[in-house]
């Protein structure tokens, strides 16, 4: 019998598949998910349908790809050492996720995108045995799911600028973490110096905290240039490591250069020094920032 693959079917369908302990069929004459000890007890064989496969192992590497995804060598260590230890894994990797929210949900979406494959190349196989063509799971991404967990606003100096200046210090404590000797204490410093800029009345920007008021990141610029008033600089720009691979920094610099555009600020322009290497292909790829010199320059219009 032909189903259709509903939202409710769907959801259903991806509830039982992870569970490891009994065994499941579709049964499509009444559309719903049944032990396979009542799908023995109905005559009609042609209307019942094993679940997508979805053993533990598929699980675990669920867990190895996200963690591996993430951006943020704290978490994404922790969860390692979860998965390397063997025991407890999938009860062990809800724990540290637990710690946290904005991670544990993104690993939640990422869970049912990677599911959903699984169900859609399922019900395809059934399509094509039915004659049909097959369809393309229409997953909407355009939402920005960051307002979920996260909320923007323009920087204000009294209320921001003790957690960016802490932010910015702990930036320089992974600097020297990652260059433990008299070089790294160099650019620590370089970098703590731009903390310089979150006391002056020049500096502008916007700021990312969690929906439970967490500093998340930020960018900032001076307005401070007495050749044009059509020109920005950077002056700092960086996500906690913890918020780091959601997409932050982007966000941040969307709403940065839709409010300068408005403003008539036709130019932004970053030095080298005042912005993670690790961001450079977002800009040059995304934002349009051409190399000058020594700095990147984004003609805004």
């Amino acid at each position: 019998m032909i189903f259709e693959l509903t939202d409710s079917i769907a959801k259903e369908i991806l509830f039982y598949m992870e569970n490891q302990e009994d065994e499941f069929v579709f049964d499509a004459l009444s559309k719903k998910v049944l032990p396979i000890s009542q799908a023995d007890e109905l005559s009609d064989e042609e209307n019942i349908c094993s679940l997508p496969s979805w053993s533990s192992k598929d699980g675990f590497t669920l867990l190895e790809h996200f963690t591996d995804s993430l951006k943020s060598k704290k978490i994404r260590s922790e969860l390692k050492n979860v998965l390397i230890n063997g025991r407890g894994v999938f009860r062990n990797f809800k724990i540290v996720l637990k710690k946290y929210p904005e991670i544990e949900r993104r690993f939640y979406r990422f869970k049912e995108k990677e599911m959903r494959v699984r169900l859609m190349e399922w019900y395809n196989a059934l399509r094509e045995t039915w004659g049909l063509e097959k369809l393309e799971d229409e997953i909407d991404e355009s939402e920005n799911l960051l307002y979920e967990d996260f909320a923007f606003h323009k920087y204000n100096m009294l209320r921001d600028r003790d957690c960016i200046a802490s932010g910015a210090s702990a930036i320089a404590d992974e600097i020297l973490e990652d260059n433990p000797d008299e070089l790294g204490k160099a650019l620590a410093e370089i970098w703590l110096k731009h903390t310089d800029f979150f006391c002056s009345e020049s500096v502008n920007g916007f700021v990312c905290r969690t929906l439970s008021d967490e500093f998340a990141g930020c960018l900032l610029f001076s307005e401070c240039l007495s050749s044009t008033k059509k020109a920005v600089a950077l002056a700092a720009c960086f996500v906690a490591q913890n918020y780091r691979g959601l997409g932050i920094a982007k966000e941040l610099f969307s709403i940065c250069f839709s409010d300068l555009k408005i403003r008539g600020v036709q130019w932004f322009i970053i030095a080298d020094s005042a912005i993670p290497q690790a961001i450079e292909p977002l800009l040059i790829n995304h934002f349009g920032f051409k190399k000058t010199g020594a700095c990147f320059v984004a003609t805004l219009f």
